[in-house]
């Protein structure tokens, strides 16, 4: 009765995706490293632009007379307002450090990219886990109310007079088994649907309705097709991150060798002379460049060249090292991908043995032929043949999600 009084959600796949990527917690604040290197660009870009400052200053000289000989003249108190101008005319580490910055903005996005690509991952597999332990959850309660039917047919054989108490015994303790069986996996399932509200950041209290059946999955065609797809390296998250960290440390490279060039400013300002003491001879306009030119820093900036040429030759060697890594996994979950399509193809097929043998036995229980222990080994060995296809279908789709995570190719 609660759980009819609360808000139920209904949700495909595409939507329990689109859904986790609008709210999940983690994806939002990735999404503000995008601003902080946003504003961080602004203020690198700001650097070189024009500063305009302005000063007020008043000061006193409490009466002092200024002595020439025989004569003598008093100072009066001063107050000045200045407008100062100063222009950043050249210097390469501005430049190379805005290309910097926006290849730092360029590597955050694609990490926040690729925090979004797992989350999209967790999706899938959360949502295929629910669908099959309802499957195996409804397999179960079509099973125990079948063995219930059995089990009230036997005892009417038995108070006939037909069957032995011992055969009413074994039916009545595998519908006791059925059944805590069909709890454990009420639990599950309830379990499963917990797990996956908190993925999704839905609302306390909120029931989730699954809108896809499990069948709309199973597609042999996209598994062929994605075992015989070739791997384009150029298309995989990490690698790309990979590249955008590489060229930003070649630009680290640059920006340290330019601290070895020149920096060039002018300066402008403007004096307004509220009060004078009589005695000024400063101009109200003046103008002037400046040019700074390291000479020696004690080996200081030789040392952060070699620095960040070596961090640039590291992140080339862990490039190359990822490009191998990455085959070696695209072989590895091909090789998953294709023992999955095969453990499918057999289970499927020992799925529907298990179930014309189950039906036989049961003709044959009921016409006496075997004994009720026959029968529920029967049944039980059915129930294990539901159980591992039922864990291949799992197998293969999660062998699926991970070959399109590697190729970039989950849909979001």
């Amino acid at each position: 009765m609660l759980r009819a009084q609360q808000e139920t959600q209904s949700l495909t796949l595409q939507q329990a995706v689109e859904h986790a990527i609008k709210h999940n917690k983690e994806l939002k604040a990735s999404r503000m490293d995008i601003d902080l290197r946003q504003e961080m660009i602004r203020e690198a870009v700001s650097e070189g632009l024009p500063q305009i400052n302005g000063t007020i200053d008043y000061s006193s000289n409490f009466g002092y007379r200024m002595r020439f000989g025989e004569q003598s003249m008093k100072l009066k108190d001063q107050s000045n307002l200045q407008v100062g101008l100063s222009q950043l005319l050249f210097s390469g580490q501005w430049i190379v450090g805005i290309q910097t910055s926006k290849i730092a903005k360029q590597l955050t996005a694609q990490q926040v990219e690729s925090s979004e690509l797992d989350i999209v991952e967790t999706i899938y597999n959360s949502y295929y886990t629910v669908l099959v332990s309802e499957r195996l959850r409804d397999i179960l309660r079509k099973n125990l109310d079948n063995m219930k039917d059995i089990y009230t047919h036997t005892l009417n054989q038995f108070k006939a007079g037909t069957v032995e108490e011992t055969d009413v015994d074994q039916i009545k303790i595998n519908v006791g088994q059925l059944e805590n069986n069909l709890l454990a996996m009420e639990r599950t399932v309830e379990v499963n649907y917990n797990l996956l509200s908190i993925q999704l950041g839905v609302p306390a209290g909120t029931v989730i309705s699954l809108t896809n059946r499990l069948e709309e999955f199973l597609d042999e065609n996209i598994a062929a097709q994605l075992y015989a797809q070739p791997f384009n390296i150029e298309n995989n998250l990490e690698y790309r991150q990979m590249e955008t960290q590489a060229e930003l440390n070649r630009k680290q490279v640059a920006l340290q060798k330019w601290s070895f060039a020149p920096t060039i400013s002018g300066s402008y300002a403007y004096t307004y002379k509220i009060k004078t003491s009589g005695f000024d001879m400063s101009p109200n306009h003046s103008a002037g460049f400046s040019m700074s030119i390291p000479i020696f820093s004690g080996l200081q900036r030789y040392s952060q060249v070699k620095q960040a040429k070596i961090t640039y030759e590291q992140t080339l060697t862990n490039q190359d090292l990822l490009r191998d890594n990455l085959h070696l996994q695209d072989e590895q979950l091909k090789f998953d991908l294709k023992n999955a399509m095969e453990n499918y193809e057999l289970q499927k097929e020992n799925i529907d043995v298990a179930a014309r043998v189950l039906k036989n036995y049961q003709i044959k229980f009921e016409h006496g032929a075997i004994s009720s222990l026959d029968l529920t080994q029967a049944n039980d060995n059915y129930l294990t043949a539901e159980s591992n296809y039922t864990d291949a279908i799992l197998t293969l789709l999660q062998a699926q999600v991970s070959i399109e995570k590697l190729y970039n190719q989950l849909k979001r």
